[in-house]
């Protein structure tokens, strides 16, 4: 392993709060959520803040991303996901789902909310966690409304939580993966809304997860202290590798576009890098003074990480 890893290039100070989420529009700009729900839109070339959204005040924001340059997408811990175009430098709302938990009938509590992360498909679709545990819904953004619902066909099977989504381009269909309280993987055929696949990965909660569809390739990191890839072969998902690391706990995964790296955001603080193939270790990266929540690539490769700290770091490593 490399033991001397560099510092990072810059750190952009001034959110006020931990970050919760990171996404590069272009080169050039970097957005950042917050746990007190503001959007900060960064410039790369000054270093600096140049505008803000409120985007759900006083609540974390679990995931920001784009339709296209002009339609930004934000979902937040108060159970609302939320569309907002730009005007100029400003971005205005212009639609909202409201996808919380209703309480049960003999509850009197305030409603349960939703902590998992929505995540943006395609062709103006959105998939977030269902009202029902293990289960997904399919939004279409034209119209806010439900056109397809993801639920294991097996009642006696306990799932747990659905704990992350991602998008995943398996043999050129469009495929998605859950990822469960349980420590399991599920590979859903999005033709037929049905689960092809279901592989046991951690023992414990599966708390991120990514997919290489250049290596057709899955990551995933849990509360203990290993790692774990996956692939994906006639929509059957097999173990492949594994690494353990010094700490435990880890609340990001990250495979480069092109497939050669893998990032992992540690409860420890650290970055660690691998390569993806193999899951060779290749760095760790050590600044951040508390757990790093999110990870996020330009198109240039350099690397941003978000921390509990209130610190975005950037990273010019392996590009």
């Amino acid at each position: 392993m490399n033991r001397t890893a560099p510092d990072p290039i810059y750190t952009l100070r001034g959110s006020g709060s931990a970050i919760s989420c990171l996404k590069f529009c272009d080169t050039g700009t970097l957005y950042s959520g917050t746990y007190d729900g503001m959007v900060h839109v960064w410039s790369i070339e000054t270093k600096r803040i140049i505008s803000k959204v409120s985007a759900h005040p006083g609540h974390s924001i679990l995931y920001l991303d784009f339709i296209d340059d002009s339609n930004m997408i934000t979902h937040g811990r108060d159970g609302m996901v939320k569309l907002w175009t730009k005007a100029e430098t400003d971005w205005i709302l212009n639609g909202n789902i409201c996808i919380r938990q209703l309480p049960l009938p003999d509850q009197s509590s305030a409603v349960i909310l939703v902590s998992v992360e929505a995540v943006y498909l395609a062709d103006r679709t959105l998939a977030v966690p269902g009202i029902n545990q293990s289960e997904v819904d399919i939004y279409d953004l034209d119209t806010l409304k439900v056109f397809a619902h993801l639920k294991p066909e097996s009642s006696k099977e306990k799932f747990g939580m659905c704990m992350k989504i991602k998008r995943c381009d398996h043999n050129d269909n469009q495929n998605l993966l859950t990822g469960y309280e349980d420590g399991s993987v599920a590979l859903w055929d999005l033709r037929q809304n049905k689960m092809a696949e279901k592989l046991k990965v951690h023992p414990d909660a599966l708390m991120c997860m990514d997919f290489s569809n250049v290596l057709n390739k899955g990551y995933s990191g849990s509360v203990d202290e290993d790692l774990h890839s996956w692939t994906i072969s006639e929509d059957k998902i097999n173990a492949s590798l594994s690494v353990k690391t010094t700490n435990p706990g880890f609340n990001d995964a990250l495979v480069r576009k092109d497939g050669k790296i893998v990032v992992f955001a540690g409860w420890d603080g650290n970055i660690r890098i691998f390569g993806a193939k193999k899951l060779k270790p290749l760095a760790v990266l050590n600044y951040h003074k508390e757990s790093v929540h999110c990870l996020a690539f330009a198109e240039d490769n350099i690397l941003a990480c978000g921390s509990k700290d209130e610190l975005i770091t950037l990273w010019d490593i392996y590009r």
